[in-house]
């Protein structure tokens, strides 16, 4: 049978008028979907704008001017276009994505000579406006982790000894128009399930190209304007032993006709302390998962996802 993406006003849990209404339609979704759509979130529109604005920009320079933002062997700064293959982590003999990005965690945020900033001063406004970028989508984050724990059954603040100290990436993708037809099989972003505990996105300009696997086909996700889409990763599919979904996702070509249009996206990939060891939370069954932690998970799904020069 299949399953729609259910979209979630939380205004409710935050200002404790119905917590208990929002929580129960949040485990719905999860156990349903794994996808939901949250209104109600309380992060400033002009936050969200300077974010955007600041990854238009990004994209919108030479080559040149965006390789610079990158160092052989350290993590995070500008990808190339079509040099990571996301179908890839999944086990699959996947065609890179067609697509390019630049990721940050918060220590580069922190951090004004981190590499990924390349010549700092005239980069300076993109590092300031990702840095209330992602410190927004972190409280959006923890209010997620404070409704997930109540819809298992534990504490409010259950999940923050996994979180305290996190080191989560903020990744920006831009999808340039195609200019030729794409490998067999090869799309924006391969099909692929996340790797963390939660990803908040951004809708719009996000979301136009994102698909859901419902379990009978793939389902556009909705676009409103103003909320955000939020997907369960990996890790929350292995702590609650698959009674929580992890769902397959993916970025579609565009249809024919309309190859000239290009895409960006903004995603806040919520990632659990890299040393936080996941097991299963589910009392009642055996564990379906062998214990791990946070950061092997997730090292294993990048190796995976390389594709050679």
């Amino acid at each position: 049978m299949s399953r729609s993406v259910p979209i979630i006003d939380i205004t409710a849990f935050r200002d404790g008028s119905d917590p208990q209404r929002v929580v129960a339609e949040v485990d719905a979704a999860c156990r349903e979907l794994g996808f939901l759509v949250i209104s109600g979130h309380g992060v400033s529109p002009d936050v969200l704008d300077r974010g955007v604005e600041a990854m238009r920009d990004f994209f919108a320079q030479e080559g040149d001017a965006k390789s610079v933002h990158t160092k052989a062997g350290y993590s995070g700064g500008y990808s190339e276009f079509a040099n990571m293959s996301l179908g890839q982590s999944l086990g699959t003999d996947a065609p890179a994505d067609l697509r390019e990005g630049f990721s940050a965690k918060r220590r580069d945020l922190l951090n004004p000579a981190s590499p990924v900033w390349g010549d700092e001063p005239s980069t300076r406004e993109l590092r300031l406006a990702l840095t209330d970028y992602y410190f927004a989508m972190n409280a959006v984050a923890d209010t997620l982790m404070e409704i997930f724990a109540l819809a298992l059954g534990r504490e409010r603040d259950y999940f923050e000894q996994f979180t305290y100290r996190h080191d989560s990436n903020l990744g920006i993708f831009h999808y340039p128009p195609m200019r030729e037809a794409p490998l067999p099989g090869q799309l924006r972003g391969g099909a692929h399930t996340d790797f963390g505990g939660v990803t908040v996105l951004h809708a719009s300009p996000s979301v136009e190209g994102l698909e859901v696997w419902n379990g009978d086909g793939w389902e556009p996700v909705p676009v409103v304007e103003g909320t955000f889409v939020i997907n369960l990763g990996d890790l929350m599919k292995r702590w609650t032993n698959d009674v929580w979904n992890s769902t397959l996702h993916r970025v579609a070509n565009p249809v024919d006709g309309a190859w000239d249009s290009d895409r960006l996206s903004i995603a806040f990939f919520h990632q659990p302390n890299k040393d936080a060891v996941i097991q299963s939370l589910d009392e009642s069954a055996p564990a379906k998962y062998p214990t791990i932690t946070s950061g092997e998970h997730f090292i294993a799904k990048i190796e995976a996802m390389r594709v050679p020069a």
